[in-house]
């Protein structure tokens, strides 16, 4: 979810530009800080039924998740090193949760 509302901010900003408003007040914009919030409260309810270590790095692959998802609805471009970045964050996930 959060990857979504950090795609929607995106788009709602980038909107916001070429439409001459404001960004913060974008409807794309207002509907991912309501995503940023239902988040923040699953989040909390997810933190008291996990080890704090499969919280975070289960939180880790949302920056999987935005390159890629980036790619895909907004075809941005993905570098060498963008895939280094995926691959080592990868690789700490599943050595963390050894």
């Amino acid at each position: 979810m959060t990857s979504v509302a950090h795609l929607l901010l995106k788009k709602g900003s980038v909107s916001a530009v070429e439409s001459d408003t404001k960004m913060y007040l974008h409807p794309l914009s207002i509907l991912a800080y309501g995503i940023f919030a239902v988040v923040a409260f699953l989040s909390i309810s997810a933190m008291k039924g996990l080890d704090l270590k499969v919280f975070f790095a289960l939180t880790s692959l949302t920056y999987i998740c935005i390159p890629v998802l980036s790619f895909v609805f907004l075809r941005e471009s993905v570098t060498r090193n963008k895939l280094i970045g995926i691959l080592i964050i990868s690789i700490g996930v599943i050595i963390f949760n050894f």
